[in-house]
């Protein structure tokens, strides 16, 4: 019990301080992207200054100027006189078709050139301009107005692609990774030792209580077999004695039903300390069910109930498992059945094969389980009957069998009957060699 609570407090505080840090990462990112986004934004206005103003130079090749720039910075130029005449026209490696996003660039910055070409005296350069292509990617372009020295007068569209945010942190990506998982280990072991430091006190107080259960256990044992003997021979002298012999009956029911208890409590002791052995054989699963079936037929015939076996016809596999703990869990349902069900009533013990497995179940018509006692069904001493009017049971039998169904690595659980009543189903994995 404590070992899962240890692993959900474990979970949810390393979970709890990754995402902080992954948030703290994600912002780190975000920051570095936009820094470099507006360095990238910043170099092509620069650059763009640069090449408008060696190209107001006539004694330069127009070709020679822009080519560096388009080799070494992927940026698109196109040259053009004022009669629309291609001056000098880059090569296009952008996703996008050229033209197209000429167009789309020539829609942003139209109404700004249009109303200073023919009356301008000076270059003339605008601001970056953003536009996008058909293909999700996006761009900068920049329009201006070249007038060289002699007064010839140029336009110009300078076009660049923008990064993608993968691309930008790309190769920062790794080192992020390799934080965030150095960060994780680290987390990881301090959050371990943190909370082994926290819960050592509660593990000694639960280690000592499950000792003195151990214990006092066993050492009921010794005097209840003096008490029990003792009481049979009381029974025994007092037969001409009706009011005696009541009393001993009573104390005898009583006896009975603290040494089921202490057997059930020394059973939880010896699987919360991890000694209890698990026997593996090959298990005849139709026997079994059989003498299941013969064990309990004589008891619910005298409470009034009906017995059916729905797995006569069937022929099961035999199962490399533990016999005695299957059986043990079957006898738990079994008694959970008989208890929960009314006189003139039913219960059924049906087994089916579902393609690598059997499933077991034992079906009642009772009262059925309420939805607030459905999370706890298969906790520790919870019982469903609150006032404890049945003094056979101490809500032990359906932990004892979860903690067999755990030992033995098969699944337990439990279902509404149709119309009314419970049906508590084992599953046995039919591969087990």
């Amino acid at each position: 019990m404590l070992d899962n609570l240890y692993k959900k407090i474990y979970i949810i505080f390393i979970s709890s301080i990754m995402l902080v840090i992954t948030a703290i990462f994600g912002v780190l990112c975000m920051n570095f992207i936009h820094t470099k986004q507006q360095y990238e934004y910043i170099f092509f206005q620069r650059l763009s200054t640069l090449m408008i103003y060696e190209l107001e130079n006539p004694e330069k090749n127009p070709q020679i100027i822009i080519e560096p720039y388009e080799n070494n910075y992927a940026i698109f130029a196109l040259l053009t006189d004022v009669k629309g005449n291609i001056v000098y026209q880059s090569n296009s490696l952008f996703p996008t078709d050229i033209n197209i996003l000429l167009e789309n660039f020539a829609e942003k910055s139209n109404v700004v050139l249009t109303s200073v070409l023919y009356q301008t005296s000076t270059t003339t350069q605008e601001g970056i301009l953003s536009f996008s292509g058909v293909s999700n990617d996006n761009y900068w372009g920049i329009p201006a107005i070249i007038v060289d020295k002699n007064g010839t007068i140029f336009h110009l569209s300078l076009l660049h692609q923008k990064k993608t945010a993968f691309e930008i942190i790309r190769k920062q990506l790794p080192l992020y990774i390799l934080t965030w998982f150095i960060s994780l280990l680290c987390v990881s072991a301090i959050s371990r030792f943190l909370l082994k430091y926290a819960m050592s006190p509660t593990e000694k107080v639960l280690k000592s209580q499950k000792a003195f259960i151990a214990s006092a256990s066993h050492e009921l044992k010794a005097p209840l077999a003096v008490i029990l003997a003792n009481n049979d021979k009381i029974s025994s002298l007092s037969k001409k004695l009706p009011h005696i012999q009541k009393a001993s009956s009573v104390i005898d029911s009583e006896l009975l039903r603290i040494s089921k208890l202490i057997k059930d409590m020394l059973f939880l002791a010896s699987s919360d300390a991890g000694t209890r052995t698990i026997n593996k054989t090959m298990v005849n699963l139709d026997t079994l069910l059989i003498t299941l079936y013969e064990a309990y037929e004589p008891v619910c015939s005298q409470k009034g109930i009906f017995l059916d076996a729905d797995f006569m016809d069937s022929h099961f596999p035999p199962l490399y498992a533990d016999q005695e703990c299957i059986f043990q869990i079957l006898s738990i349902f079994m008694d959970n059945a008989v208890t929960h069900s009314k006189t003139e009533t039913s219960i059924k013990i049906k087994a089916a094969l579902w393609r690598n497995s059997l499933t077991i179940s034992i079906i009642d018509y009772g009262l059925g389980i309420s939805a607030e006692d459905k999370p706890y069904i298969f906790d520790r001493f919870y019982c469903a009957d609150k006032s404890h009017t049945d003094k056979s049971h101490f809500g032990l039998g359906l932990s004892i069998a979860k903690e067999l169904a755990q030992s033995m690595s098969v699944e337990i659980g439990f279902t509404d009957t149709e119309n009314s009543g419970a049906t508590f189903f084992l599953v046995l994995p039919l591969k087990q060699h």
